[in-house]
């Protein structure tokens, strides 16, 4: 079952009336006994109970399954790996009273009502192996109450949150792990009749306040955790979009199947095909971009055919998915390129030859300076190739694309874009007498063998049996170059720099975010381009963290101080305000600068702002200096220094009294930030 926490409203359901069979807790009231030890004072950051692996409990022996861990377990080891040892004699130590009264504080935030926990031993009914029987949505209710528990609430609430997130990260439900959301997660398993396992998950992402509950018979917890993974990623598919893919290399005769593929299942396939897993993350960044705006583009290659694209070289090679092309289309994922509000198709070619050609060079469109020309800026190195082909098997291939005649007494390149990439061929014999370089090539490739004319940057030279071609590259040499862009990347440049270097005529936008803009008569002029900048700015900020739920943000740049005062409510001396107004919906007001209209300096103020739209459902709740020093560090484009000494309360950060004041703030709660994330920003979502 899927449902909304908090909430409670169901999503989808398969069987759901198991869900309300009458069952035992199992693990899962381990988390209750986490909640009623933390408010009886009895964790603390000295509590540590090492594991012998096995514990008898009112006569019988329960045996712990997790890994051994090499040392004494804390409470957050206890609940990631479900330490049956470790609550058996945690809830030995309880008050039963007190547990009771947890069990029933619990249960009503769930709106659940809550049994009585009955009288067998306290260590079995710690183990959810005895005491209250309630159906498993009643349980996960409860399970979700006890998770939704803030990390700075005191001691013992912040290694239940770190419990619940490792049993994902390494835990008993490892399967759940997961690189784009927080994700909270709790198994159990209990027997049946016939010592049949019955698993049970309950697992929530507090990003998208969505959860789901399992009970798998037959199977552990960390088995239900698995089909728990495969009902999230069957609802996160099934809220992208289609593509629809002809199957043309397994054709032959017939008309291709179709296929209805999810977008960034196709993209990691593409990328697959297309890249090479040895790519540096910002280079394989890149085409999957490229691969994901190729694919939204508006269209007609393939419009009589009832599909958008084919899974040839025509358009992009769809290949199996692997783990470092899931990774790439995860890390961008509804990330594209845009001019003009409007998606483009970006072409992209293993290597140039060292030299850029531009699109409508190859293919005849309109030449809207969308990438880079001339020479490669990488300055990586160049592959030569040649190949020969007898002029029986060239004119039988042209002969099969329509050309008339018996005997084809030459070929030579009769036309050259400007920087020497043949554009036209003439085909002395035949008639038409003629053919553009992109057709000719394509005509080989289908004919002969793709690996004919390895890229469009050829020169043609008759022998005694038939044609020699040689060249560079390979590929088209158009757009991004795939060798070329590995070569920055290895230098360090990121994802946004190898585009740029690129596809300079083109804005990275999130396909999933709406942004809209209200201006002040004096920035009209460059009202477009500023909603361009802000769209790309909240698009390297999702992917610098790892954000991939959509946003609806609403920014007004305010005509005076006053105006934005009265929005807000902030001192004049501050730049903007973020709030949240509900679901996914947030809005920026930001104060005029003093002088003329400068885009840079809005940019820089919407790069903190947004940095609180994308962390809002996790750093809202906790202290200040998490969310502004976060902010702080990411629009800088870099975790400022380490800070060693307190943090900023949360009156400093909301009432530093000035500018100057609240400058220094807001450093200091960057380096604490920094010191909070030893690994750098991917572990952000550890604060709080």
């Amino acid at each position: 079952m899927r449902l909304t926490w908090p909430g409670r409203q169901v999503l989808g359901s398969n069987l759901a009336e198991r869900l309300d069979d009458e069952v035992h807790a199992g693990s899962l009231f381990k988390l209750v006994v986490a909640r009623a030890a933390v408010a009886q004072g009895l964790v603390t950051p000295d509590l540590r109970l090492a594991c012998p692996r096995r514990v008898r409990v009112a006569g019988r022996e329960v045996d712990c399954v997790h890994p051994d861990l090499g040392r004494p377990l804390a409470l957050d080891d206890a609940l990631a790996h479900s330490c049956n040892h470790f609550f058996v004699r945690l809830a030995e130590r309880l008050d039963r009273r007190s547990l009771e009264q947890t069990f029933r504080a619990l249960a009503a935030t769930a709106g659940v009502s809550a049994p009585p926990l009955g009288a067998a031993p306290i260590g079995l009914v710690g183990l959810g192996l005895e005491g209250p029987r309630l159906g498993l949505r009643a349980w996960a209710g409860i399970v979700l109450a006890a998770m939704d528990v803030d990390a700075s609430a005191g001691a013992g609430a912040d290694l239940i949150v770190r419990g619940v997130r490792g049993a994902a990260r390494e835990g008993t439900a490892i399967a759940l792990r997961d690189g784009q959301h927080e994700v909270r997660a709790k198994t159990g398993t209990t027997l049946l009749g016939e010592g049949v396992q019955d698993g049970r998950v309950v697992a929530w992402r507090p990003e998208t306040g969505e959860a789901v509950v399992v009970r798998a018979a037959g199977v552990p917890g960390r088995d239900a955790a698995r089909l728990a993974r495969a009902v999230w990623d069957a609802a996160d598919a099934a809220d992208q979009p289609r593509v629809r893919v002809g199957r043309e290399r397994e054709a032959g005769a017939g008309p291709p199947r179709v296929d209805r593929v999810p977008l960034e299942t196709y993209v990691a396939g593409v990328v697959a095909a297309e890249g090479e897993s040895s790519m540096p993350p910002a280079a394989l960044d890149a085409l999957a971009v490229a691969v994901r705006s190729y694919a939204l583009a508006p269209s007609t290659r393939h419009a009589r055919d009832g599909y958008d694209l084919c899974d040839t070289t025509h358009c992009q090679v769809l290949g199996a998915a692997t783990s470092w092309s899931r990774a790439a289309a995860a890390r961008t994922s509804g990330l594209l390129l845009a001019r003009r509000g409007r998606v483009v198709a970006v072409p992209y070619s293993a290597s140039c030859g060292g030299r850029l050609v531009s699109p409508s060079d190859l293919w005849a469109g309109p030449d809207e300076r969308v990438t880079r020309t001339g020479p490669d800026p990488a300055g990586h190195q160049v592959g030569e190739w040649s190949s020969e082909v007898p002029v029986a098997r060239l004119l039988s291939a042209l002969q099969s694309a329509g050309h008339r005649g018996d005997v084809l007494r030459d070929v030579r390149i009769e036309a050259r874009a400007a920087g020497g990439m043949p554009t036209r061929l003439a085909l002395d014999g035949l008639a038409p007498a003629s053919i553009d370089a992109t057709t000719f090539r394509h005509v080989v490739g289908r004919a002969i063998g793709w690996d004919v004319l390895k890229s469009h940057t050829f020169e043609v030279t008759r022998t005694g049996r038939g044609y020699r071609f040689t060249g560079l590259g390979k590929g088209h040499g158009a757009g991004l170059c795939l060798r070329g862009a590995t070569v920055l990347a290895a230098r360090g440049d990121s994802l946004a720099e190898v585009l740029d270097t690129y596809v300079p005529g083109a804005s990275l936008q999130a396909r999933q975010d709406i942004v809209a803009l209200r201006v002040p008569s004096a920035w009209e002029p460059q009202a477009a381009t500023l909603l361009a900048r802000a769209r790309r700015q909240l698009a390297l900020e999702r992917h610098a963290l790892g954000v991939v739920d959509g946003r609806d943000v609403r920014v007004e740049i305010h005509p005076t101080r006053e105006a934005y005062q009265r929005a807000t409510g902030r001192a004049w001396w501050t730049g903007a305000s973020t709030r949240a107004l509900g679901g996914k919906r947030y809005r920026i007001d930001v104060a005029p600068m003093p002088g003329q209209p400068s885009i840079t300096a809005i940019e820089a103020t919407l790069a903190h702002e947004f940095v609180h739209v994308l962390t809002w459902p996790l750093l809202a709740s906790g202290p200040a200096w998490l969310a502004e020093g976060l902010a702080h560090g990411v629009a800088r484009g870099a975790l400022a220094p380490r800070q060693d000494g307190p943090c900023p309360t949360d009156d400093e950060i909301r009432r530093p009294g000035s500018l100057e004041r609240m400058q220094e703030v807001y450093g200091r709660a960057a380096g604490c930030v920094a010191r909070a994330l030893p690994d750098g920003l991917a572990s952000w979502r550890a604060l709080r």
